[in-house]
């Protein structure tokens, strides 16, 4: 991987965990989502305006809106559902390991073939985040938080994968813009779901925007800019798996915002684990 792509997408990891972090605890962090993902279609439609890009799609683009909308749904209903049962700096690290599903992915499907030393940075990275989760009550203490942040692993290497095949065939912001109101849409559901019990089961859609507008707009506009570096990085032909693993750079960020923040528990534990995802960072880039 070249310096610049690195340096793009180091910068992007070092701010992805303030969307999580200023959203941690909101009474209705699904509702808080579907805020985000609308300032998402709003930024894409500024972002186009502003560059003179027109938010039209080539017919061939459609498919991977489709999947990457697929991807962030699950991605951020699992999020956030295994940060409702549990610590952000136990459950943040696993949610993002989705390089090796994108790795396993791309070697079993795309017939994709990876330097030795980027399958060891790999492997690190995939050890740090298991073992910073890891507690007296055992590695899988809370299964179902467990099972809800592999859940986020799949849906992340759904739309890693999918949005970097987009880049090579569009810019950023018309994809994010149509991508965003399919992701509106599906959390909306979700929420809805959620709620079916009730009289007016879409109240609780909005009902996030009222208990927290200024921290979604926040979450907002922090996610949509750090996400644009990762897409400029897959528009210089940065491959899917090696992207996404430089990205847990943010795991240790997370680790420390978390403590200083949170004032959560076990940081000397967590953050050694996570100096062993930062060496396997250094590996994949080195490959």
């Amino acid at each position: 991987m070249e310096a610049y792509w690195i340096a793009l997408v180091l910068v992007s990891a070092a701010t992805h965990p303030l969307r999580d972090l200023t959203l941690k605890g909101a009474a209705h962090p699904v509702s808080c989502y579907v805020g985000v993902s609308v300032i998402w279609v709003l930024l894409a439609a500024g972002h186009a305006a502003v560059t003179g890009t027109a938010l039209s799609l080539p017919r061939e683009t459609w498919p991977f809106v489709i999947v990457s909308a697929l991807g962030l749904a699950l991605y951020y209903y699992g999020t956030l559902s295994a940060l409702r049962r549990g610590n952000l700096s136990v459950y943040y690290p696993i949610v993002r390991s989705s390089p090796v599903a994108i790795a396993a992915f791309s070697w079993l499907v795309l017939e994709r073939d990876y330097a030795p030393l980027a399958l060891l940075g790999i492997a690190l990275v995939l050890l740090g985040s298991l073992m910073i989760q890891k507690s007296p009550g055992g590695l899988l203490q809370d299964r179902r938080a467990f099972g809800l942040a592999v859940l986020a692993i799949l849906g992340s290497a759904a739309y890693s994968l999918s949005d970097a095949a987009a880049m090579q065939q569009v810019s950023p912001a018309p994809f994010l813009f149509f991508t965003y109101i399919l992701v509106v849409l599906m959390l909306s559901g979700i929420r809805a779901w959620e709620d079916r019990a009730t009289e007016a089961p879409f109240l609780g859609v909005v009902r996030g925007w009222a208990m927290a507008p200024g921290r979604i707009v926040f979450a907002g506009v922090a996610s949509y800019l750090s996400y644009l570096l990762i897409l400029s990085a897959f528009g210089l032909g940065a491959e899917a798996a090696t992207v996404s693993a430089v990205r847990q750079a943010s795991i240790p960020v997370s680790v420390i915002l978390a403590a200083v923040v949170l004032k959560e528990p076990r940081f000397l534990h967590r953050i050694g684990w996570a100096s062993l995802i930062g060496l396997g960072v250094l590996s994949i880039s080195l490959s």
